[in-house]
């Protein structure tokens, strides 16, 4: 607890930090105990300051409100402010609820105030309890970081989020000064009410200080989510201008492209939800274009190649015409410009006929994208580059013999998951652990992902797959997989084996051998036996790049 006394030097001293370029304080009054107390220390400390008070008309008692707060800066012999804004009938007419409508236009008229009366910086009266109290919502509503409010945020300075509301009940008393109490607060259908009133002081008696520390935990969040925003900038051009490189977002590393997903859900003016940004970044490595919605009617978007999040009014993702590709600068990347020779082609979405030409012959390509397990939503979607019915490419899925192997062009699902593997052992690789990734995927979905934590964990069974199983089976609320392929960098080990064989997972893809523990062929093959159930294998899916990435990590 602050003691009364330091309690105007300790206000002036944080918003000098905060914004040390103000000359005049724009001081946010609504007459509670906060913001008059932030208002009367600065004017103690010798701080400029104009009291604004918005009036939002939504209780009978709002002009004693204004009366009250113009006689309170009359006390402390500082101008005021006043503007009143019909809140309810804005809101209504704008589709906004109440409590969004009121917050929006709170602001906008604080604002408006300020530049009015020619003040630097608008300072609100928010506390550390306020503070705890937003974190603790933001973990309820599942936000992507619960870090609270910032303090400060363009021209808008929160002073007092590091001291306690009991501190500055007792400072106005010692003062001599009154304040309003605000019904809301003790609103029984209000979260907030309900979070201050009965969550927090129940957290309270089971961990004292929990206020404090949840406020150092948004204060420790804040640093976090800041410096993770301008690394994604960084490395994601063209981040909060529109779409963005959907290759440059799937090879990420998962804090970054959890940022930056929520980057492109903010621009498009939608909250920003934990569940909904990994739903779409389960979907980054679809073959074909997708739509994942956020909230607020806004929806991410994948297709050719980019990725961006828009309103409802652009929720169908766009369908590329036809287009004849005559040189060498329309083919799709990887494909040889050879092809050209036979004449133009077309790149163009697939047709009843389509045949390609494959080194166990020619085939249908409605059967290819079948046995290559394109989800049945997504084949209509994809590109084909074709001369007439003759398929030379299929987007994400295949080459025709002579068409193209460029190195490191992906021609196969099981190459696109492997590359997400990839980028998680990668992941682990940089945290010290043996870099081995594992993704479950069923109907051309990701259901979990994970990467080799046993040093992180200090725990023997936190292997890549079994941590990407148990993820799946959260995901899906059901721990049988039936129908799941697990991609995995790594031949597994039997312990692994044993666990995708209780999962009931029917297709395991691994890039490459395990000679020391696999239990797929590096030392024993276990699923030559006699199961319950029978187990798929396929391995050397990217074999060299995973080889590789293990040699390099035990050089």
């Amino acid at each position: 607890m602050t003691p009364p006394d330091d309690v105007a030097a300790l206000v002036r001293a944080r918003a000098h930090a905060l914004a040390p370029e103000a000359r005049h304080v724009g001081v946010a009054v609504s007459g509670g105990g906060d913001s008059v107390a932030l208002a009367r220390a600065l004017a103690e400390a010798g701080i400029a300051i104009t009291v604004l008070h918005v009036d939002h008309g939504l209780r009978a008692g709002s002009a004693a409100d204004v009366a009250f707060v113009r006689d309170f800066a009359a006390v402390i012999d500082r101008p005021v402010a006043v503007s009143r804004v019909d809140v309810r009938r804005i809101a209504e007419r704008r589709g906004w609820n109440l409590a969004d409508g009121a917050r929006r236009l709170r602001y906008a008229a604080l604002h408006r105030l300020a530049r009015e009366a020619g003040t630097d910086v608008i300072a609100t009266g928010h506390t550390r309890d306020d503070q705890a109290e937003t974190v603790l919502l933001q973990l309820l509503r599942g936000a992507a970081f619960a870090r609270g409010m910032r303090a400060r945020r363009g021209r808008l300075i929160r002073p007092l989020l590091t001291v306690d509301r009991t501190s500055l009940r007792a400072y106005l008393r010692a003062r001599g000064i009154d304040w309003l109490e605000d019904p809301s607060n003790v609103d029984p259908i209000s979260r907030r009410a309900r979070v201050r009133h009965e969550v927090l002081p129940l957290l309270e008696a089971i961990a004292p200080g929990v206020a404090e520390r949840l406020a150092r935990h948004a204060e420790v969040q804040g640093d976090v989510a800041a410096f993770v925003r301008d690394e994604a900038r960084r490395r994601v051009r063209g981040l909060g201008k529109g779409d963005v490189d959907a290759r440059t977002l799937a090879a990420l590393p998962v804090a970054l492209q959890r940022e930056a997903i929520a980057a492109l859900v903010r621009e498009a003016g939608a909250p920003v939800d934990l569940a909904h940004v990994d739903a779409a970044r389960l979907r980054l490595g679809a073959l074909a274009p997708w739509r994942e919605q956020m909230a607020h009617a806004t929806w991410l978007h994948g297709a050719y190649g980019r990725v961006w999040a828009a309103g409802s009014e652009r929720a169908e993702v766009p369908r590329v015409p036809a287009t004849r590709v005559a040189d060498a600068a329309g083919l799709p990347k990887g494909v040889d410009a050879a092809v050209l020779e036979g004449g133009a082609l077309e790149l163009r979405r697939r047709r009843p006929g389509d045949r390609i030409r494959l080194p166990g012959g020619t085939r249908s390509l409605a059967d290819l994208l079948v046995d290559r397990k394109v989800p049945r939503g997504e084949r209509d979607d994809l590109r084909v580059l074709a001369r007439g019915s003759q398929v030379l490419w299929v987007e994400g899925v295949a080459f025709a013999i002579g068409a193209g192997e460029a190195a490191g062009v992906i021609r196969s699902p099981e190459e696109v998951w492997m590359q997400r593997a990839l980028t998680l052992a990668r992941e682990a690789a940089a945290a010290g652990e043996t870099p081995v990734g594992a993704i479950v995927v069923r109907d051309g979905r990701v259901l979990g992902e994970g990467r080799n934590r046993t040093e992180e964990e200090r725990d023997p069974s936190a292997h890549a797959e079994v941590l990407a199983l148990r993820a799946a089976a959260r995901h899906e609320g059901d721990w049988r997989l039936a129908g799941a392929t697990l991609v995995v960098t790594l031949e597994p080990c039997p312990m692994c084996f044993g666990a995708l064989l209780q999962a009931h997972v029917g297709r395991v893809v691994y890039g490459t051998r395990n000679a020391r523990e696999g239990a797929l062929g590096g030392v024993a093959d276990l699923s030559s036996e006699a199961w319950k159930r029978d187990v798929e294998v396929e391995g050397g899916v990217l074999e060299r790049e995973c080889a590789a990435l293990l040699r390099a990590f035990f050089a």
